[in-house]
C-alpha cells in the first residue's frame, strides 16, 4: 500500500497545474439549474457576496484549542468544528454515527456565541432557508488530505469557503487547483471530482463547508452572474 504523504504529493503535483476547458451552453442560455446540475464544472468562484471573511477567521482561529479531528483515515492536521449540526464536535456526515436522515436533528453548537459574526452571516447574509452542517475546516502546516471523492453526481453540493488560504497551501482536483483567495472568497465544488488538500507554509488553512438549501430567489441570479464572469464562460 502506498504512503498516503506521498501518494497526496504525487497527486497534487500531477494535477496542480491543470488549466480546466471552457464549456459551451446549451442554446447559449446559463440557468442555475444547469450550472448546478448539468454542467459538469469542478468549481465556481461566486461573486458578489462581500462576506466577512476576516471577523470570521478570527473566530475561527479564537476557538482553535477546540478542533477535533476529522477523517483521521484521511490525511494528517485536518480538523473541524461545527457551528451547525447535530453536535459541534459531530463533523462528519450523521450515518458516520449511526444516524439516520431522519433522526438527524441539526441546530446552533454549543460555540455559537464563541463566533457571533460567523452565526449572524449564515443567519442574515448567506440566503439559505435551511442548514445542515456548517463546519470550520482546518489544515495544519505541513498538513495534508488524501485524494478521495465525496461524491459521485458531478453536481455542486456543499458550498467551500476559503476564510485564509495561504500561498503555499493548495486544494487540487483532476481538473487543476481551485483558485482560493487568501483573503476569503466562495466556491461552489464539485466533490465528484478526485481532489487532495496540501498544506505546505506554516500557517494553519481555514475554511468553512456549508451544507444546505440555497434560497433560489437570491442564488440563481448570483450564480448565473459568477458563471458568465467566470473563465469556464466559453464566450
Amino acid at each position: 500500500m502506498q504512503d498516503p504523504y506521498q501518494l497526496t504529493q504525487e497527486f497534487v503535483n500531477k494535477y496542480k497545474n491543470m488549466v480546466p476547458t471552457p464549456v459551451a451552453l446549451p442554446n447559449g442560455v446559463p440557468s442555475y439549474n444547469w450550472i448546478s446540475f448539468q454542467s459538469r464544472l469542478p468549481w465556481l468562484e461566486i461573486q458578489g457576496l462581500n462576506l466577512p471573511y476576516s471577523e470570521m477567521l478570527t473566530e475561527a482561529q479564537a476557538l482553535r484549542d477546540q478542533f477535533v479531528i476529522h477523517r483521521q483515515n484521511c490525511g494528517q492536521g485536518w480538523r473541524s468544528l461545527c457551528v451547525h449540526g447535530t453536535s459541534t464536535t459531530h463533523t462528519d456526515a450523521p450515518s458516520v454515527y449511526g444516524l439516520t436522515d431522519e433522526e438527524t436533528v441539526y441546530n446552533w453548537t454549543d460555540i455559537q456565541h464563541q463566533c457571533p459574526i460567523t452565526v449572524n452571516t449564515f443567519k442574515n447574509l448567506f440566503h439559505y432557508t435551511r442548514y445542515m452542517r456548517v463546519r470550520f475546516m482546518l489544515v495544519e502546516p505541513g498538513g495534508y488530505i488524501t485524494p478521495h471523492v465525496d461524491a459521485n453526481n458531478f453536481i455542486f453540493g456543499a458550498v467551500n469557503i476559503s476564510l485564509n488560504n495561504p500561498s503555499d497551501c493548495h486544494l487540487v482536483t483532476e481538473l487543476g487547483t481551485v483558485p482560493f483567495q487568501e483573503s476569503g472568497s466562495t466556491m461552489f465544488l464539485n466533490t465528484s471530482y478526485r481532489h487532495a488538500v496540501w498544506n505546505n507554509s506554516n500557517t494553519d488553512r481555514i475554511h468553512m463547508i456549508i451544507h444546505g438549501l440555497p434560497d433560489l430567489k437570491f442564488w440563481n441570479k448570483i450564480v448565473v452572474d459568477s458563471f458568465v464572469q467566470s473563465p469556464f464562460n466559453k464566450q
